[in-house]
């Protein structure tokens, strides 16, 4: 009876470890998929403007090597975040230094890229000067990334002011998160950037 206790023990450690295994490995991509996504699009801006600029090619910025810019606690650990944002950054910069299409939709199109918005209960918008506003920008901008590419893919002409996301602005809106009024101007910022990478169309 004491051995087949014990045995039950065992088994209940392991899958207790087991479990908690996989929330370190979910919390860990979440992470790096914050970062990437964040990444992703300052390389992309900064090799696009280097190359416009007859710039040598060189993304070892200070936001490469420092990594964090846009980081919030809510995206998990800014280790895991700081690795994806390099990772991405770089892909970003390539893809615009060398004058090939953005790939915003594959990173930001899909309505479950941003994971983790359940981690976002406790959080409460501030503007953060010098980085991205926070999370109504990357709301907004994740919005406008999808309806620029559907207008861009139905020929449609470009106009991101003809989407009731970005008049309504209040999309994803918590009350945990602050002011109202200061969450819809930031979601509009993000979504009209967003809008303008998603239609392919940067000036």
């Amino acid at each position: 009876m004491r051995l087949r206790l014990s045995q039950v023990a065992l088994t209940t450690v392991a899958v207790a470890l087991l479990a908690g295994s996989g929330a370190f490995a979910d919390n860990k991509h979440q992470g790096r998929q914050h970062g990437y996504e964040h990444g992703y699009r300052d390389g992309f801006h900064h090799g696009r403007e280097d190359q416009e600029r007859h710039l040598a090619f060189t993304f070892d910025t200070d936001d490469y090597k420092h990594g964090d810019r846009g980081y919030d606690k809510y995206m998990g650990d800014r280790g895991d975040y700081k690795e994806g944002y390099r990772t991405g950054y770089q892909s970003g910069y390539n893809d615009g230094f060398y004058s090939r299409p953005g790939r915003f939709g594959e990173i930001y199109g899909r309505e479950d890229s941003f994971e983790g918005r359940r981690y976002r209960d406790d959080f409460v918008l501030e503007g953060r000067p010098g980085g991205y506003p926070d999370i109504a920008f990357d709301d907004g901008y994740r919005d406008g990334v999808r309806d620029g590419e559907k207008d861009l893919r139905n020929h449609d002409k470009f106009d991101p002011s003809d989407h009731d996301s970005y008049r309504d602005a209040d999309r994803h809106f918590n009350s945990s998160f602050g002011d109202k009024e200061l969450y819809k101007r930031y979601y509009r910022d993000g979504f009209l950037r967003g809008y303008q990478d998603g239609y392919g169309r940067w000036r």
